[in-house]
């Protein structure tokens, strides 16, 4: 449009309403625009167009991985919500724990008109988003920022409820692993060790890894050196992994596991898990009859701050 402006010495705005068939611009002006348009080879971009009107029913889903049964889960039942709502759910996986600039490429490429997504974004992701009319909801993380809708567990009494089993069942020394550097991981933790504190005769420990063999080999070395008998996972896969790799080395059974999100509900191709969650059916019904892509959708102040409520499942005895 600029080209077109300097080729006939008018305004890009008068381009633009010319292109636009605007009552403000006069015929003759419109006409020479189109024949000067057509001569240049002018595209209209379709996909400016699409999210200004907010006509767009794609909606980008990000997380960081598929081999956590969680995203899976998640992954396929939001797909399913949004079909239900007529959008079109397009899933996307990025390297991290934070969802950078260059993986947004994605929703403009798409024509994405909202982004759901799992993965915390930095804060140059959530101005462009923004900047370009893009609604973004956040699933189990808890944002700073005003603009951005979000939809969370009580991760901290998560924690704590896992504590109060930890003391009301006899048992002596937990730790607290995890996998993740998110805020998420900090509200469970905080939870765990603040009500777990309130017995002082009980031995507490605390580790970040990654998930490797090494790593969870580390794991087992301070659990058996110090003789723990309760361990609470980030995640029920974290936990999963865990506990596979002390069955290996035959040190599982005196041991309690709790892991988060209570995937052993939803899959049931192995022995299950001890776990806390909260409704995730609950969740990403309420994120997706939230989306309003649309007039609404203007309204870039946050309009979805949720915190669900979770519950305890236990699946194996405590002695």
């Amino acid at each position: 449009m600029r080209d077109i402006a300097l080729e006939l010495s008018i305004s890009v705005d008068a381009v633009s309403k010319a292109l636009r068939d605007s009552k403000e611009i006069s015929e003759a002006t419109k006409k020479r625009v189109r024949e000067t348009a057509r001569k240049m080879g002018y595209v209209k971009n379709s996909l400016a167009v699409s999210l200004q009107a907010g006509k767009s029913n794609n909606i980008a889903i990000f997380m960081n991985g598929l081999l956590n049964p969680y995203f899976a889960i998640m992954c396929d039942k939001i797909i399913r919500e949004l079909a239900n709502h007529d959008y079109l759910g397009m899933v996307f996986v990025v390297n991290g724990f934070t969802l950078q600039p260059n993986e947004i490429v994605s929703v403009f490429s798409n024509q994405c008109s909202a982004v759901i997504s799992l993965v915390e974004p930095t804060e140059e992701v959530a101005e462009t988003l923004i900047a370009n009319h893009i609604p973004l909801y956040l699933i189990g993380i808890k944002p700073n920022k005003e603009h951005i809708n979000y939809a969370i567990t009580d991760d901290y009494m998560g924690g704590k409820k896992v504590a109060q089993f930890f003391l009301e069942n006899g048992y002596k020394k937990a730790i607290y692993v995890t996998n993740s550097p998110s805020e998420t991981s900090t509200r469970r933790f905080n939870g765990f060790m603040d009500e777990a504190k309130k017995d002082s005769t009980r031995e507490l420990f605390s580790i970040s890894i990654e998930d490797s063999e090494e790593q969870v080999s580390n794991v087992i070395d301070i659990i058996v050196k110090n003789n723990i008998d309760f361990v609470f996972c980030f995640s029920d896969y974290l936990a999963l992994f865990l506990r596979n790799n002390l069955e290996k080395k035959h040190f599982y059974k005196n041991i309690m596991i709790f892991g988060f999100d209570n995937i052993s509900e939803i899959i049931h191709i192995y022995e299950p898990i001890n776990s806390v969650s909260s409704n995730i059916n609950l969740i990403i019904k309420d994120v997706v009859e939230d989306l309003d892509i649309g007039q609404k959708a203007q309204d870039y102040t946050r309009r979805m701050e949720k915190e669900y409520s979770v519950e305890l499942s236990i699946y194996t005895r405590s002695r």
